[in-house]
């Protein structure tokens, strides 16, 4: 190709206009914001017609990273993780200092990350854009008899910290769960003390959830919602448990996000069978919020879904996305701290005929895509 052809197909992209190039920007953003962020990255003047989150605020869904999952293994840095696109399958790392003066309380389903500093301070990190939000310190949620709880010296601190099931509410309020201590906050940023609410579990282990900006969890009467009215902020059954028998001590609930439908997977004992001779079943049904009951499911709907299941929260992710045959349709992989994973080798569970599938190797890092995704920090 000669100097004139080459001059005749260059473009002047940094010149675009701030119409064409704006309209661009917000189409990219409202598919994903990892993408808003390598447009942004080009040029200043891409950078200036297009959204900044430190304009609009932490809690702005649009700059969420919903589509990333961050994945527990630590890299050679030890503030440097990966982040796996459930959408694509891509796989990109990302540098996040903070977690060199910060403990991480868990990932929320929007793909923020819940931090505290100096087991007081609480904000919430985005790994992708990097704005950081402050919430109200901890201290203002706990009451000052569990302050010991606090302490650095506390080997227990993330089996009570744990923030699994946190999210964001509204464009305005952030819920706090300590399921472990069966406690609720929420606060807006700014906010100078959380509203708290403790609810009975009544000794069920369950996986709670926020789904479509609602937060859910388990107790004996059923699955229930919380109700952010600031004046009164209570829990609501939204579907009850007819004829579901759950153990304290044998069994576990879990709330799972199947692609926009919410799912509820019963862990329990039941009887040996040819194909299943691990002793553990994984009831699933479908939560139908608007009668308030739950369908029993032998499949996870047409389009081809698995869920990779951890004791404390799940992620469901399609086959269309993974390479084919990496992972199996209408089944139910299990996360790394299941005992029966490594007590009786159990990967995997299918939906349609109940049967079990077992782990093929004692490798005990990951070495597939299913270990890799059972590593997720949405799903350990």
């Amino acid at each position: 190709m000669d100097a004139s052809s080459s001059a005749a197909l260059w473009r002047d992209w940094s010149g675009l206009g701030d119409g064409p190039a704006g309209l661009i920007a917000e189409r990219v953003l409202a598919y994903d914001v990892g993408d808003c962020v390598r447009f942004r990255a080009v040029c200043r003047a891409w950078r200036r017609c297009s959204a900044d989150q430190r304009a609009h605020g932490g809690l702005d869904r649009r700059f969420h990273p919903w589509r990333w999952a961050m994945l527990r293994e630590v890299l050679v840095a030890p503030d440097r993780r990966s982040f796996l696109n459930t959408s694509t399958g891509q796989c990109i790392q990302v540098d996040i200092p903070e977690l060199r003066d910060h403990e991480l309380l868990a990932p929320t389903p929007e793909g923020l990350l819940v931090l505290i500093h100096d087991r007081k301070h609480i904000r919430l990190l985005n790994p992708l854009t990097r704005h950081l939000t402050e919430l109200p310190p901890i201290t203002t949620m706990v009451t000052r008899t569990d302050h010991r709880r606090l302490l650095e010296q506390n080997p227990h601190f993330i089996s009570c910290f744990g923030a699994w099931g946190s999210g964001v509410a509204d464009d305005s309020t952030f819920v706090l769960c300590f399921s472990s201590l069966c406690m609720l906050g929420m606060a807006k940023p700014g906010d100078d003390e959380w509203t708290l609410l403790q609810y009975d579990s009544d000794g069920i282990t369950s996986a709670p959830l926020m789904f479509a900006g609602r937060f859910y969890c388990i107790t004996r009467n059923g699955v229930v919602v919380l109700d952010t009215d600031p004046d009164m902020p209570r829990l609501k059954v939204a579907a009850k448990l007819k004829g579901m028998r759950v153990s304290p001590i044998a069994d576990s609930v879990h709330l799972v996000n199947n692609r926009g439908e919410l799912l509820l997977v019963h862990r329990d004992r039941g009887p040996l069978t040819p194909r299943n001779k691990a002793d553990r079943w994984y009831d699933t049904y479908r939560v139908d919020l608007d009668t308030g009951t739950l369908l029993p499911l032998k499949g996870l709907g047409g389009a081809g879904s698995a869920i990779f299941m951890g004791m404390d929260c799940s992620l469901s992710v399609s086959l269309e996305v993974f390479p084919s045959g990496s992972i199996s349709a209408d089944t139910i992989y299990l996360s790394f701290d299941f005992s029966e994973r490594k007590l009786l080798k159990v990967g995997a569970y299918h939906l349609a005929d109940g049967s079990v599938e077992l782990r093929c190797s004692l490798v005990p890092r990951p070495h597939t895509l299913v270990d890799c995704l059972a590593l997720s920090q949405y799903c350990c």
